[in-house]
């Protein structure tokens, strides 16, 4: 991806709070992330979104752990609509659903794992890419001496966002 194409990032608060400039310097990155959004918000908001923003040439999603927090594990079906009506409003530009990150809460790891697949057909039956945090995170982090989350367990730490930054750099890379 070169420096003078964009990326849009749609999504919650992992999004919203990523240092992006800093955390991907030769990629020209519109944020818009907002803390505490479900996918049915981000859905409800998309078309007027992308009238502000002039031709991404790629756009990364990041959503549904509010939804999966709050014990929805439905919202893969939002994104059955959502992304083929996100590819007609953006038809140049590259589209990647990226996974659920690999909360460290109890409970949720055999969740995630199961939603993260219905994410990655959804993203296949719509002509959409994937991009799996889930090795990355294993491979890279470790609860005690490199903590990629904070201690809510859900948010992102320092490394989290580097480990999420190169494999979003790795991925665009393959991907254009």
């Amino acid at each position: 991806m070169k420096r003078t194409d964009t990326l849009l990032l749609l999504g919650d608060s992992l999004v919203e709070w990523g240092d992006w400039p800093e955390l991907l310097p030769s990629i020209r990155v519109i944020n818009r992330g907002i803390a505490g959004e479900h996918v049915e918000d981000l859905a409800a908001r998309l078309a007027g979104e992308l009238a502000t923003i002039p031709d991404p040439d790629h756009i990364l999603i990041m959503a549904g752990t509010n939804n999966l927090l709050m014990g929805n594990r439905f919202f893969p079906a939002i994104f059955k609509s959502m992304l083929p009506r996100l590819s007609s409003l953006c038809p140049e530009a590259g589209i990647t659903l990226n996974s659920i990150m690999p909360m460290s809460l109890p409970g949720l790891r055999l969740e995630t794992e199961e939603i993260n697949a219905e994410l990655q057909d959804v993203a296949r039956q719509a002509g959409c890419l994937f991009l799996n945090m889930t090795d990355p995170f294993t491979e890279q982090c470790l609860p005690i001496t490199k903590p990629c989350f904070l201690t809510d367990g859900v948010h992102l730490s320092t490394l989290g966002y580097q480990v999420w930054a190169n494999e979003i750099r790795r991925h665009l890379t393959m991907s254009c």
